[in-house]
């Protein structure tokens, strides 16, 4: 799935930024101008950008799922994020999501249970919160951030998509620690998008 960045960007400036959900209706922007790409097509056309609906999974103890993306070795396809520590789970909408009856949130919660195998009954909500627009590299520079928080009853997960290395929940406070310490290679979005999770948390 991709969009016109003109479209998207009709009433504002395209820059780098982010953008909270009550503000902005970036979302209704997208479910009605949305088209398809070839993907190898849309990760070099700049003038198109990808969706990209992103989940913060939260337990019960209100503790993020912080995981080790693709180790160098992998066979994934985007290596420019090899061996990056997220906190979010996202994927590409397809044209098999068309089905969804929620395009956006639906896609979303296929990639959740398909990533760490938690089902739609062990989850307690989901809720839109966030949109990151990033043009400072040529992995963002192609896609647009739709943040929500999913809220899940488990803390039981098992890595079943092979692109990922290894993850567990954490406090916001050890997160924070994470966040902040050299030792550890944060992709983009989780950098930028932290100080608004830790305050919807605390």
């Amino acid at each position: 799935m991709v969009v016109n960045a003109d479209t998207l960007f009709a009433d504002f400036p395209r820059e780098s930024r982010f953008y909270t959900a009550w503000e902005h209706d970036f979302q209704g922007i997208v479910k009605n101008s949305y088209e398809y790409m070839i993907r190898w097509d849309a990760e070099k056309d700049y003038w198109y950008k990808q969706p990209l609906p992103y989940a913060a999974v939260i337990d019960e103890n209100n503790r993020i799922f912080v995981y080790k993306r693709w180790w160098s070795g992998s066979n994934a396809w985007e290596s420019r994020l090899h061996e990056k520590i997220s906190f979010w789970i996202w994927g590409h909408i397809e044209l098999e999501d068309e089905s969804n009856k929620d395009l956006l949130k639906d896609s979303l919660i296929r990639e959740v249970e398909e990533e760490v195998n938690i089902t739609d009954e062990q989850i307690k909500g989901t809720h839109l919160l966030w949109y990151i627009n990033d043009d400072s590299n040529d992995v963002w520079k192609v896609h647009f951030g739709i943040f929500y928080v999913v809220r899940v009853m488990t803390s039981n997960v098992d890595l079943l998509d092979g692109e990922l290395d290894n993850g567990e929940f954490l406090s916001v406070e050890k997160l924070e620690e994470v966040v902040h310490s050299w030792e550890y290679d944060l992709e983009t979005w989780s950098q930028i998008a932290f100080p608004a999770l830790k305050e919807y948390l605390i």
